[in-house]
């Protein structure tokens, strides 16, 4: 069901809106709810790439298969024996 809302805008947005509308025509209205859909359209996928990413590192730290990931204290010993003698290879797949 369709649903009005009350905007109001700064006069620097409302000059803008006016001056986009005077050059490219079409209403104030369709370009806001177009605006408004690619808005959160966006705010999706960042939510959707945000989860992903915390559910990736959640599997590397305790889930994925031997020897494909790295601990955060082995990643950190192998960090700090960089430039020694007995400096070793990257743990797991860091």
């Amino acid at each position: 069901m369709p649903r009005t809302i009350r905007l109001v805008l700064e006069d620097d947005i409302a000059s803008r809106l006016d001056a986009h509308l005077a050059a490219h025509g079409g209403d104030e209205a369709a370009l806001l709810e177009r605006a408004l859909r690619a808005f959160l359209e966006v705010e999706a996928e960042t939510a959707a790439a945000r989860a992903a990413v915390i559910q990736a590192a959640g599997e590397g730290e305790f889930g994925a298969a031997p020897g494909l990931s790295a601990s955060h204290e082995k990643v950190r010993a192998w960090l700090l024996g960089w430039g020694k003698d007995d400096e070793s290879n990257p743990p797991g797949s860091c």
